[in-house]
């Protein structure tokens, strides 16, 4: 499947978020995960874990999602969780705020397992970008607030990723999608 297609209405999206534990895929690794599988307006799945990184969380990680050693000691690794997780991403177009981030993350996390993982892929913040030129800033956070959309849990993958779903349905809506 091609994204150009199928119009909007057709498509399914996998709206996912990341904390990590830093801002490189290449060494840095996944600590919080969310997938919220999305479609006209109806929420069908969500699968939602702290990870397990095998390495330290640095403080100023810690500092910006409250997320630490201890809270991820017990957690499962990314390989325990890999096959579920792409059973829920395969159900429809990866979707986030900053795609390039969290999608580069999933797909390095596979590539460890010796993995590959592919996907079409929609990202809010291109879509923001060309929806709303006159916002100063296109940041989540921002854009929530210029839309009304109330963030529960920020920073934290389920938190960020449900507000991602509003914002998607926002922005669906001002390309008269909806």
């Amino acid at each position: 499947m091609t994204l150009s297609s199928k119009s909007l209405q057709e498509l399914d999206f996998c709206v996912v978020d990341t904390e990590t534990t830093g801002g490189h895929c290449f060494h840095d690794r996944i600590i919080d995960i969310a997938v919220i599988h999305w479609r006209d307006g109806i929420i069908y799945d969500r699968f939602h874990s702290l990870i397990n990184p095998g390495v330290p969380i640095p403080p100023w990680i810690t500092a910006l999602t409250g997320i630490d050693d201890a809270m991820v000691k017990n957690a499962p690794t990314f390989q325990e969780l890999s096959r579920m997780l792409r059973q829920v991403l395969d159900q429809g177009v990866f979707t986030a705020h900053n795609a390039a981030f969290d999608y580069g993350f999933i797909r390095g996390e596979f590539a460890r397992l010796g993995e590959t993982f592919e996907s079409p892929q929609v990202c809010t913040l291109r879509l923001a970008r060309r929806l709303f030129p006159e916002l100063k800033s296109k940041s989540l956070g921002s854009l929530c607030e210029h839309l009304l959309i109330e963030i529960f849990d920020r920073h934290r993958a389920l938190g960020d990723a449900e507000a991602t779903v509003y914002l998607l349905k926002n922005l669906m809506k001002k390309l008269g999608a909806e």
